[in-house]
């Protein structure tokens, strides 16, 4: 972990910081729940935590999401913004498994209606996670970079509590132990 600044030696402060540290894309809510902190006191902290320059927020699908600085660069700040959503995390697992995959399989595999997915899918596009091609009379979705976000599923899984994303980790280290991030 980053030196921390001598009054972060412990207490709230340091509470949120390696809460962020843990989850990195945590929006203010959720910070709120995981360390049990009344709102104001996150709230001030996060302030003052960004003044010091230890972490970093970014502005995300109506979501401050927090980072500690200079440990994710801005692509994985998008990816990871967009990997706090349950939905979003389904559509990345599908596609990572099954690359170029169209509207209709996909709304099968996410579990998702229709008019869900296409809200899902707009807004992956504008962040850049998605890309997609026209393939006859649909569309095939795939992700614009599926080793980074292997990577960034491996690497945080802890942090997104989800059974989907422990098999799919499981999955990959048991085919290839060696992709392991350190």
């Amino acid at each position: 972990m980053r030196s921390l600044e001598p009054q972060m030696t412990q207490g709230p402060r340091l509470d949120i910081f390696q809460c962020v540290a843990r989850v990195p894309g945590a929006h203010l809510r959720g910070i709120e729940r995981m360390t049990g902190l009344p709102l104001g006191q996150v709230l001030y902290h996060l302030d003052r935590l960004e003044r010091m320059g230890l972490l970093v927020s970014t502005r995300d699908w109506g979501f401050r999401r927090y980072f500690v600085a200079r440990d994710v660069d801005r692509r994985e700040k998008k990816l990871l913004g967009a990997l706090r959503h349950d939905v979003p995390r389904r559509i990345a697992v599908a596609l990572l498994e099954r690359p170029g995959q169209t509207h209709k399989e996909l709304q099968t595999l996410a579990g998702v209606a229709g008019s869900t997915l296409s809200f899902h899918l707009q807004r992956l596009l504008a962040t850049g996670v998605l890309e997609r091609e026209r393939a006859g009379a649909s569309h095939v979705y795939r992700l614009a970079d599926p080793a980074l976000l292997r990577h960034e599923l491996i690497y945080y899984r802890e942090s997104f509590a989800d059974p989907e994303v422990d098999r799919f980790v499981r999955d990959v280290l048991l085919a290839a132990p060696e992709e392991i991030p350190s």
